[in-house]
C-alpha cells in the first residue's frame, strides 16, 4: 500500500477543523473512561454513550468520522496539521483548568475558613477550647450544687430522725 492516493479517492465528509474538535472531544472522553473501574463491559456501558454524545454535539455520526479519518490517515501530512489543531485545543483547555484552580485557591486563601494556621482561626479555636471549658464548670457546678442540696437533705433527714429517737422512751 502506498500513501498516494488515485484523484477519484473519496474525499473526506468532515473537514480539518471539525475532524479535529471531534478527535479532542473522542481525547477527552478516552481519558475521562480511564477512571472508570475497569470491569468488564465498563466501557461498553459508560464509553459508548459518551462517544454518541460526542458525535451528536459536532453534528456528525460514527461511519463519517471514520470515512475522514481513514481519508486523512492516507494524507499524513494534513493529519499531523489535524493533530497540531488538537494539541491546541487541548491546551486552552488545560490552561482554561489551571486558570480555573488558581481561582479557587485563591478563594480558598481568602476564606478565613481554609486558613489552618491564620489568627483569627487560631482565635476561634481558643475561643471554642475557652467556651468547652466554661461548660465543664458550669455541669460540675452544677453537679455539686445538685449534690449539696441532695446531701442537705439527708442531713434534715438524719437530724429529724435523731430527734424521732430521742423522743421514743425505750420501754
Amino acid at each position: 500500500m502506498s500513501c498516494s492516493v488515485s484523484s477519484d479517492a473519496p474525499k473526506p465528509l468532515l473537514t480539518m477543523p471539525q475532524t479535529a474538535q471531534v478527535l479532542t472531544d473522542i481525547h477527552i472522553v478516552n481519558g475521562s473512561l480511564y477512571n472508570v473501574a475497569n470491569q468488564p463491559d465498563s466501557i461498553l456501558k459508560h464509553g459508548m454513550g459518551l462517544y454518541l454524545d460526542v458525535f451528536k454535539i459536532n453534528h456528525t455520526d460514527s461511519a463519517t468520522f471514520r470515512k475522514s479519518l481513514q481519508y486523512y490517515s492516507l494524507h499524513p501530512d494534513v493529519l499531523v496539521v489535524i493533530y497540531e489543531g488538537v494539541t491546541r485545543r487541548l491546551n486552552k483547555k488545560l490552561d482554561s483548568l489551571k486558570k480555573i484552580k488558581a481561582h479557587i485557591e485563591a478563594v480558598k486563601r481568602k476564606d478565613p475558613h481554609f486558613k489552618a494556621d491564620s489568627i483569627k482561626a487560631k482565635h476561634k479555636a481558643d475561643s471554642l477550647a475557652t467556651i468547652r471549658t466554661k461548660r465543664t464548670e458550669d455541669s460540675i457546678k452544677a453537679i455539686n450544687k445538685k449534690n449539696a442540696a441532695e446531701a442537705n437533705k439527708l442531713q434534715q433527714f438524719h437530724r429529724s430522725l435523731i430527734l424521732k429517737n430521742k423522743k421514743i422512751i425505750p420501754a
